[in-house]
């Protein structure tokens, strides 16, 4: 009959033979003879283990450690149970009891820094792995361990010597190289991440996270059709990686492939439903897909938003997403409320510069007080809120106004400014005051719906002596157009919003038209490249501020511009202007309508697909070409009433 001892060695042959059941029979039958052998026990455990069974698993191994505690492997062992069942608390007092029996036990100081990682215990864990590549300097998954816990403390520079020191020690560690290249690509280092993430492709071809990480760096890299090929691979690699279906849409989003992004962010939140972040961008997109002109899809938007803040209550960018698309249905009470969260410091919306210890104003009485009102944001949004500063005069004391330097003689002697100081970007303004708020603070203040817009134009005026100035200049029989082809380069989404001026080709060879450019900047050139081929006398380079711009408009029949402050000017005068809307603009603009709630004299043109501006201008000319008759027919009729 075999001894203990060697049934215990049979049956340890059978299990690294991958026979479990008889290995299992074997340990069985050693503990029926003698029921306290750690051995069997231990062994019976990690059997269990194997087959699933981790609860019981960890009282076998529980078991053997009370038979025989001073056996460090036991404990370590244990260690590793206790994770799996995401008990990390249990999971690291075993790695203590392991290091307490062997003090120079490498492995169990790592696994201990595993556990404690999964705690968020990050420097703690970098501490443990500090010791176990003390006792074993060449350990190559410790340091790799440490590099991923510098990572998570943003210590990106100390992490990156780490996983060097990895794959270093094991130059086939492809988990290394992959944490190497996350760092490097966080770093502003894509090209150097992408070497990384090839290297651990050539260890493991089959890596999904890779190709995940490496569409990221390409993605950064604007190569987004290669950044697509890389999220599909690791698709195809791992069908429920939710993050590669997220960044993947991205990229389609990117690039203008809106449906398939839908698509590809709606897999995403399925295959992971906490998914805030796919939420948030999935609203992004359905608006776009939609063109804020179809209703389904800003509705569908704004549920993807309020899914994403159950998720997360404090998601600054879906919170600001959420009041964009609900300001654009007409939501306008709702809309407002959330639009406060544009300030929100984790959010780069640049609003304004400065901020003040004062309290902000809350719209009550401030009689024998002054207020700061400051502007926010473009030269435009000034022009479109400044309309509500008679209102806040109504309800109080002296009223200041900050306005940056191209405005500040347009808007002097306006209705309800007190005073009014220069903006400057690097200083507060030298000027005493109770309370403060935004321009764009005052449609909540005033709890502005659609029915409650103060709409009624013109509310800005201009300087009678410029305008007699430009009427001298613009005199003549043609019908005048004033255009403007192109807001400032600096706007986040100006590729979208400007056009050229080869597009009003069109309308310069419609009769008894004759167009005037109110353009500046730098897109004011293309005036001279195009002198053979459209005729067009720009003013713009004329203009000193905003007070020549509005003289010039006063003298003109009609404005035509795209989402610029020319053509928030125009409106506030109440001219007639046209307005040349992309497919996706901005939130005031509204949906399915052609006129503005904010100014009455003002028609939009709207793209009907992304970034096709030739139906828009085949709108106008058709409109355009009636307007000379009409326009002599209304000079007739005046002349006819003056004699």
């Amino acid at each position: 009959m075999p001894t203990v001892a060697e049934t215990i060695e049979n049956a340890v042959q059978h299990h690294q033979d991958g026979h479990l059941r008889q290995a299992e029979q074997l340990y069985r039958l050693i503990l029926q003879s003698n029921p306290d052998n750690p051995v069997a026990s231990y062994s019976l455990g990690i059997i269990a283990h194997q087959r699933g069974k981790h609860k019981a698993a960890v009282k076998l191994i529980s078991k053997a450690i009370v038979n025989n505690p001073q056996i460090s492997q036991f404990h370590n062992t244990l260690g590793l149970f206790f994770e799996v069942l995401e008990k990390y608390e249990e999971a690291v007092a075993a790695y203590q009891q392991a290091i307490s029996v062997k003090p120079d036990y490498a492995e169990a100081y790592h696994n201990m820094a595993i556990a404690l990682q999964s705690q968020n215990q990050y420097a703690a864990a970098f501490d443990k792995c500090r010791q176990a590549v003390s006792i074993k300097s060449d350990y190559a998954e410790a340091y790799n361990t440490m590099g991923f816990s510098l990572e998570k403390q943003q210590k990106y520079a100390e992490a990156i010597k780490y996983y060097k020191k990895a794959v270093q020690f094991k130059p086939d560690f492809a988990e290394a190289y992959n944490h190497l290249g996350v760092v490097l690509n966080v770093q502003g280092h894509p090209a150097e991440a992408i070497d990384n993430y090839k290297q651990a492709l050539r260890i493991d071809s089959n890596y999904a996270e890779v190709y995940n990480n490496m569409g990221i760096a390409l993605k950064e890299q604007k190569q987004f059709a290669e950044a697509i090929s890389r999220f599909e691979q690791a698709i195809r690699l791992d069908p429920d990686f939710a993050e590669a279906y997220y960044n993947l849409a991205n990229s389609l989003r990117d690039e203008t492939r809106c449906t398939e992004a839908i698509e590809y962010y709606r897999q995403a939140v399925r295959l992971k439903p906490d998914y805030a972040e796919a939420y948030n961008h999935l609203g992004i997109v359905l608006n776009a897909q939609g063109g804020y002109a179809e209703i389904i899809e800003n509705l569908e938007a704004i549920e993807s938003y309020k899914r994403a803040l159950q998720l997360n209550p404090d998601f600054a960018e879906a919170h600001s997403n959420l009041s964009l698309v609900l300001l654009r249905t007409g939501m306008l009470i709702e809309g407002w409320k959330e639009y406060e969260w544009r300030r929100n410091p984790k959010l780069d919306i640049n609003t304004y510069p400065h901020c003040y210890e004062i309290p902000r104003w809350d719209g009550s009485c401030f009689n024998g007080k002054r207020l700061l009102v400051h502007y926010e944001q473009g030269l435009g949004d000034t022009l479109h809120f400044v309309r509500y500063l008679p209102m806040v005069k109504a309800r109080g004391g002296t009223v200041i106004l900050e306005a940056r330097k191209p405005l500040y003689k347009l808007l002097q002697g306006f209705p309800g400014i007190d005073e009014l100081v220069e903006a400057s970007l690097d200083n507060k303004p030298v000027v005493k005051f109770d309370h403060h708020i935004s321009l764009m603070d005052l449609p909540k203040i005033f709890e502005t719906s659609l029915e409650t817009i103060p709409a009624e134009v013109p509310y800005i005026n201009c300087c009678p002596k410029k305008t007699e100035l430009w009427r001298n200049k613009l005199a003549g029989p043609d019908y005048k157009v004033g255009i403007v082809w192109a807001g400032s380069p600096s706007h986040s989404n100006d590729q979208n919003r400007s056009c050229t001026l080869k597009y009003f080709e069109l309308l310069t060879k419609i009769e008894g038209v004759r167009l005037y450019g109110l353009q500046k900047g730098e897109a004011a050139e293309q005036v001279e490249d195009l002198a053979e081929e459209m005729t067009i006398t720009n003013l713009g380079t004329e203009f000193e501020d905003f007070t020549d711009t509005a003289a010039a408009i006063e003298n003109l029949d009609l404005v035509i511009s795209v989402d610029t402050s020319v053509l928030h000017l125009a409106g506030a005068m109440g001219k007639p202007t046209w307005a040349l809307l992309h497919f996706a603009p901005d939130w005031r603009w509204m949906l399915n309508r052609q006129d503005s709630p904010w100014y009455p004299t003002m028609k939009l043109f709207r793209q009907k697909k992304w970034g096709q501006w030739e139906s828009v201008f085949q709108d106008v000319a058709e409109e355009l070409r009636t307007m000379p008759a009409k326009h002599k027919i209304g000079n007739h009729k005046l002349n006819y009433k003056q004699k």
